[in-house]
């Protein structure tokens, strides 16, 4: 029965939160902090200058649980965010660019850019490609941007009133929240709920 309720989604046409700090782009400008979600190894071999390796990987155990908010806001200031950034999410997979984009910005990231093309050809084309930055093993910054708490359902099964988005894993609803974003301009809440976890 929470399985199927977990599984199943909506956008309602309801009041929902113009978001005017999240959106695509073409192109990862000056003073922009780029964040290459593609795997571990390419990121390591060639990036854009600056950019943080963040692939879903780092975010996601392995039952695909996101971290605690303590553990997650002491990763992002590891990889040497403090949230104030404007940061373009890059990378080759679509789902891998919506599920981390989304997260930083559920986790309060001031301003989120998706890039609208696939990186590798854009760090290939480049003369000035060098090795992305790996998150320390110690945090180099705190992140102190206050997390968009109204956007998150800490509880699936007292989501009720308003639009919301539903889905059994946390990868699978915040690629929905952002797509949503991403098509519209307005963020609705979103929740999720692993088998056995609670939330």
């Amino acid at each position: 029965m929470l399985r199927a309720l977990f599984a199943a989604w909506s956008i309602v046409a309801l009041p929902a939160l113009a978001a005017a700090d999240f959106g695509m782009t073409a192109k990862v400008g000056a003073g922009d902090t780029a964040i290459d979600v593609r795997p571990l190894e390419q990121c390591r071999a060639a990036s854009l200058p600056g950019a943080r390796c963040l692939p879903p990987s780092e975010f996601l155990g392995l039952r695909g649980q996101l971290p605690s908010e303590r553990d997650l806001l002491w990763l992002l200031g590891a990889a040497g965010l403090d949230g104030s950034e404007r940061v373009v999410v890059a990378g080759d997979s679509d789902g891998a660019r919506e599920f981390v984009a989304g997260l930083l910005y559920l986790a309060g990231q001031r301003e989120v850019r998706v890039l609208a093309m696939p990186l590798t050809p854009l760090v290939s084309a480049r003369s000035d490609a060098v090795p992305g930055q790996e998150r320390a093993l110690v945090r180099t910054k705190v992140f102190a941007a206050p997390m968009r708490d109204a956007l998150w359902i800490v509880h699936p099964r007292e989501a009720n009133g308003g639009p919301v988005i539903l889905a059994t894993d946390a990868y699978t609803a915040i690629r929905r929240f952002t797509r949503q974003l991403l098509d519209t301009g307005q963020a609705i809440r979103v929740g999720w709920a692993l088998d056995g976890e609670k939330r």
